[in-house]
């Protein structure tokens, strides 16, 4: 039996982990995934259910165990993204484009200090972002000593997108200290911005 250790990861990373274990696993063996939030639990059932696979459940502590058996490997619902959404009634027509390290322009401490409540509060609006795209500076925000991490890890397991600029993360040499999304290029990032009803700009 392989087991997959994904407790603390936030989705897609454990649908992710899941997924390439099972491509290089052999027919009939078992899997066993670990996660740690009901949101993973979900999803990862899910997948491996709409793929024609047998799922069991259990909870210890707070800690799920899946188990389920390799059958076929065509993954007909082959990306794990897709199943990381957040029901569409809560989505706003709306997503964030964050290119600073501060809102607004002006002094840099109240810049910075705002930046911080608008992410802290995020979470807690009636209309998600569909998606939170950072750029240039603001990629410093997305990275593993960003005091706003833990809002941006709440709102990706709450199924909003975060993609970070792959070429931004190069040129600062940021790429190995990245705490949260997914690693993405600007073709990504203009059909997000291009398919946009309104985009913010803190």
């Amino acid at each position: 039996m392989k087991t997959i250790d994904a407790k603390g990861k936030l989705c897609p990373q454990p649908l992710i982990m899941c997924k390439k274990a099972l491509l290089e696993m052999e027919e009939s063996e078992t899997l066993q995934i670990l996660v740690d939030n009901e949101s993973a639990k979900f999803n990862v059932s899910r997948f491996l259910s709409d793929n024609k696979m047998e799922v069991q459940v259990e909870e210890d502590a707070g800690v799920f165990e899946i188990l389920v058996v390799k059958k076929g490997g065509s993954f007909e619902k082959s990306t794990p993204e897709e199943y990381c959404e957040i029901p569409s009634s809560n989505k706003g027509d709306y997503m964030v484009c964050v290119k600073k390290k501060t809102f607004g322009d002006g002094d840099e401490d109240l810049g910075e200090m705002l930046l911080k409540g608008f992410f802290n509060t995020l979470p807690s609006v009636s209309k998600l972002p569909s998606c939170i795209v950072f750029a240039n500076v603001g990629i410093f925000l997305a990275l593993n000593d960003s005091v706003v991490l833990d809002p941006l890890k709440k709102l990706e397991e709450m199924g909003v997108e975060i993609l970070i600029c792959g070429t931004c993360l190069e040129y600062y040499k940021k790429m190995n200290d990245l705490g949260v999304g997914r690693v993405s290029n600007m073709l990504d990032i203009l059909e997000q911005i291009t398919s946009a009803g309104n985009i913010i700009y803190p």
